[in-house]
């Protein structure tokens, strides 16, 4: 029972601080001078327990008075991330009956892709004017259906059913031993990869760990219509299952979603930038 005590007067003083802090904020239009422990945990009270209204307030505030601040972009991402997620989810929904987990990550990449998008370019908006916010939703939104309807990651590259099928002049089929070598070579590579930030590396190492059999699962379609008639069915492939993987991590699918965003662009720039290493169009 003291234990319970104890655990609910910490969360007490955390959230008190958090206020105190954010009221700061919002009066003195300044990120406040915060150790990195307390910014951290100023940061994680954005993320996940701040009001919608409030965040966007922060945001304003971070990027039309203290964008300079070294603090400023984890503050505008810790209160936009979540609200990209929601506008995400929301665009979704209106365009698909049940969306999947696949279209639902295209549109959250390209939410998240368009807040960084909009504080690195740091455009002169007049605060106070409502401006801020509908410039800032704008950008989600479209952010999110640009991502989805012009997916740029994979482009170029071509799954297949069965590479001895592939006529030789386009393909040059290895003997499964030399396959599995090289197999493993590259996602020794790919999962040690040192230029990467320590939480992008810790996924790709989790979904090593877990092996195809619970890293990976099927696209899930809506089950309208005659599947027997749908081409996307008939080719359907494994995906990453973001699920899964933060079930393991202990983190939430949106954070691993975000990663492995992070890790497809870093490493397809560094391991096939001619777009070589697979079958092309």
């Amino acid at each position: 029972m003291k234990a319970i005590v104890r655990i609910l007067e910490k969360a007490g003083g955390y959230r008190r601080d958090l206020h105190l802090r954010i009221e700061d904020l919002l009066a003195q239009n300044r990120i406040p001078s915060l150790d990195q422990a307390q910014m951290s945990d100023f940061l994680h009270g954005l993320f996940t327990s701040c009001e919608k209204t409030i965040r966007v307030r922060i945001a304003e505030i971070v990027y039309c008075y203290d964008h300079d601040n070294p603090h400023a972009f984890n503050i505008f991402l810790a209160c936009t991330v979540p609200l990209a997620e929601k506008a995400a989810r929301r665009r979704a929904d209106r365009l698909f009956v049940h969306p999947s987990d696949w279209q639902l990550e295209s549109m959250y990449n390209g939410a998240v892709e368009a807040v960084i998008t909009v504080f690195q370019t740091n455009s002169i908006i007049a605060p106070g004017t409502g401006n801020f916010r509908r410039y800032l939703y704008r950008a989600m939104a479209l952010g999110a259906l640009r991502s989805y309807f012009r997916r740029g990651e994979n482009d170029g590259v071509r799954a297949v059913a069965d590479l001895a099928a592939i006529p030789s002049r386009k393909l040059q089929v290895r003997s499964h031993a030399e396959q599995d070598v090289i197999t493993r070579d590259l996602l020794n590579r790919v999962t040690s990869f040192p230029n990467l930030r320590p939480t992008v590396s810790a996924t790709l190492a989790c979904i090593r760990a877990l092996g195809p059999d619970v890293a990976l699962k099927e696209h899930a379609y809506t089950a309208s219509g005659d599947p027997d008639k749908w081409k996307r069915d008939r080719d359907r492939r494994p995906i990453l299952n973001p699920i899964a993987i933060a079930e393991a991590m202990g983190t939430d699918r949106y954070t691993v979603h975000t990663n492995l965003r992070e890790a497809r662009i870093i490493l397809r720039s560094v391991f096939n930038a001619d777009g070589k290493l697979f079958l092309s169009h």
